[in-house]
């Protein structure tokens, strides 16, 4: 008798979970990895504020470099310039500003900006941790690279190097990519 409620508890067992499996299944359960692809990994903190803003709107504008860079009595910045000429594609310029400083404080010369080519957005995703503007950049020689303009927030903007197909398809991916961007790396809108 022993060995026959054994045999039907494990019966039992093995029944109800392949009943569980194909309920969960049939919700789209089940823990696979396209089930979760977008929820925060455990133990992550949620996504708590507004919603960063995306597409070409977002990005129009000047952009002065974090960084400094200084030789001899003179010290520089890089400005970026995007000018909207659709609603999915500006202008990229890029220009200098030269400061009679080491410190890049003061006033300035501005040289340029000129024209880099165009960026196209065809994709764009946000929370409140960051946002991700994907696009195909075509420089002034027509040669093209994939690129993400990407915000840590509303007036911090990275412009971060792809492929295709992308290296930084999520937009998990690219947050992760944005904040590991040292700071000097990235632009303060102005």
């Amino acid at each position: 008798m022993l060995k026959m409620n054994l045999k039907f508890k494990r019966t039992a067992h093995i029944v109800g979970g392949v009943f569980l499996s194909a309920a969960l299944a049939a919700c789209g359960g089940g823990g696979s990895a396209a089930a979760s692809a977008d929820l925060p990994p455990a133990g992550d903190p949620p996504v708590i504020g507004p919603v960063l803003t995306t597409g070409v709107a977002s990005l129009v504008g000047d952009w002065v470099q974090n960084g400094c860079l200084a030789q001899g009595g003179q010290s520089f910045k890089t400005l970026t310039r995007a000018t909207q000429l659709t609603a999915t594609s500006f202008t990229y310029s890029f220009g200098t500003r030269t400061y009679n400083t080491t410190d890049c404080t003061g006033s300035f010369t501005l040289t340029g900006p000129t024209s880099f080519g165009t960026v196209v957005i065809n994709r764009s995703d946000s929370n409140a941790s960051g946002a991700a503007n994907w696009g195909i950049w075509t420089t002034i020689t027509n040669t093209q690279s994939a690129v993400v303009w990407g915000k840590k927030s509303e007036t911090v903007l990275c412009i971060l190097g792809d492929a295709t197909p992308s290296v930084l398809p999520t937009l998990a991916e690219v947050i992760s990519a944005l904040n590991i961007q040292p700071a000097i790396g990235c632009a303060t809108k102005i």
